[in-house]
């Protein structure tokens, strides 16, 4: 009885893989046809070869415009525009797509490209005036947070993704300033920066010292000269003090951005290639 079993798994095992075979081993459409020139761009852009990609979807659009694979194809020819970082042709592409197969995930790729691009205040119009999805809204509101302080939130942003901004600790940089005119290397300190404030400290209680050292013994050449020295330390330490804090702010406010930006721009993972070729390995952008 079980070696009935065993016999009668084996033998559907053995019909899966042979029904499996004919699939892998199909060959690929002629090359001057739609198909195959469809199939030879999807092949190029997941080996990574994204600019002679482009070319063939470039190649299938013009030749077959009215084509049913044309919004596959634009979608090809945008992602080869992205992974070369051309983030305005990418937008313009997947525009096209939009207008020809609209749709919230269309309208989300035109924001990613328009927001890589730079181009915030059309990424925010476009992602938050219509329904482009949750990650479509989460980098609609990434947008309006990179404009500038206290934008305005439309009703479809996200408002906690702007609350939890303006909760991201900051560093005020009157007051680093502050403490480093008071007592050099304490603006530092507070910047979370020990190693410059300790060489702060350092140099400027040294010239000081120096100086102080030379007036006593009535040098006042040399006590002019360190003198001289010591007050361009002490003023680069109240400047390079509040340049400390503005960069703890600025390095804080991108790590919130690289946080929420990894998961609402595409993500490319492991893609099907036509006619069961197999896997290939493709990448983010």
């Amino acid at each position: 009885m079980r070696r009935s079993r065993l016999a009668a798994l084996a033998g559907v095992l053995l019909a899966v893989l042979l029904a499996a075979v004919p699939a892998v081993c199909e060959p690929p459409p002629p090359p001057s046809s739609p198909e195959g020139i469809l199939s030879f761009a999807e092949a190029l852009l997941a080996s990574g070869d994204s600019f002679r990609a482009a070319t063939e979807y470039l190649r299938f659009l013009h030749h077959y415009p009215s084509h049913p694979a044309g919004p596959t194809a634009l979608r090809g020819l945008g992602s080869a525009y992205a992974v070369a970082g051309r983030w305005d042709e990418a937008a313009g592409t997947f525009a096209r797509l939009e207008e020809t197969a609209p749709s919230a995930e269309a309208r989300w790729l035109v924001g990613a490209a328009l927001y890589r691009a730079g181009r915030y205040g059309e990424t925010a119009q476009r992602l938050l005036s219509e329904d482009s999805g949750e990650a479509g809204a989460t980098l609609g509101t990434l947008a309006l947070l990179r404009m500038g302080p206290k934008p305005q939130i439309p009703p479809k942003a996200r408002s906690d993704l702007a609350d939890a901004f303006s909760r991201i600790p900051k560093k005020s940089p009157g007051l680093a300033g502050t403490l480093a005119a008071v007592l050099p290397g304490a603006g530092h300190l507070y910047a979370d920066r020990p190693r410059d404030a300790f060489i702060s400290f350092l140099l400027n209680a040294g010239f000081l010292w120096g100086t102080y050292e030379a007036a006593r013994r009535e040098e006042w050449a040399l006590a002019g000269v360190l003198g001289f020295f010591e007050a361009g330390w002490y003023t680069g330490n109240v400047v390079s003090a509040v340049n400390a804090a503005h960069k703890w702010n600025r390095r804080e406010e991108d790590r919130f951005f690289n946080r929420w930006e990894s998961s609402s721009l595409p993500r490319w993972g492991l893609a099907a290639l036509p006619h069961g070729a197999g896997l290939a390995f493709t990448w983010r952008w």
